[in-house]
């Protein structure tokens, strides 16, 4: 404007303002669902990506809060991870997810959890029979399976019932039963006859033997 007035058909302009940046939104799983039971103890985690993270922060345990297997872990911009152990078996698995970009990390997201499966062993069975005879070929009784239980005792009976071998932690290499007594008997300690002996296996803790107690046969 001037003296003589205001100018006259002036034309409107318009301009847009930036965005600014802020901290991400919250992610969820998306594999194992929250809520999922029976979930293979080697399962990846998978969950959405969010559009403006740049980063996410992993939190695995085994209580709500936890962070014993997973504490706060830097996994980077993915949105998958390869836990790298099992999981523990049957167990409840809770699990959180912050996305973060330059700006901070995302608040307020939810814990989940989901269970993890029961591992079923097979029992296992072994042969009642070996022929001590020094030709290299079945010379001692392989207990199948008894070296993953090595807090075992093994006890050797005749058919009287009288202790004629026993070891502890048998694991079918160093510590076997060979037909050789180790215990005095009625018949004296050494090479044990041929026959049917009796046995009676101790085994603290678990274990997939499916015979603790029965017979095996000594046949030179």
């Amino acid at each position: 404007y001037n003296a003589v007035g205001d100018a006259t058909g002036c034309t409107e302009e318009a301009f847009t303002t930036e965005t600014l940046p802020t901290v991400p939104t919250c992610t969820s799983l998306t594999s194992p669902l929250n809520g999922a039971t029976n979930v293979s103890i080697a399962t990846d985690l998978t969950w959405n990506a969010i559009t403006d993270a740049t980063g996410y922060r992993l939190t695995v345990g085994t209580t709500s809060g936890g962070t014993d297997i997973i504490n706060n872990q830097d996994v980077g911009n993915v949105s998958t991870f390869d836990v790298p152990a099992d999981l523990p078996e049957n167990t409840q698995i809770f699990v959180t997810i912050v996305p973060y970009n330059a700006v901070g990390d995302a608040t307020g997201c939810s814990e989940e959890s989901f269970t993890t499966e029961t591992i079923t062993i097979p029992l296992v069975e072994s042969k009642y029979g070996f022929s001590p005879n020094d030709d290299g070929i079945n010379d001692f009784w392989e207990i199948v399976g008894i070296e993953n239980s090595p807090n075992n005792t093994v006890n050797i009976y005749n058919r009287w019932g009288d202790l004629v071998f026993s070891i502890a932690n048998y694991n079918n290499t160093s510590n076997v039963f060979r037909g050789i007594a180790n215990r005095m008997s009625k018949s004296g300690a050494g090479k044990l006859p041929d026959g049917t002996y009796f046995f009676d296996i101790k085994i603290s803790g678990t274990h997939n033997l499916k015979k603790l107690k029965g017979f095996v046969v000594i046949k030179r």
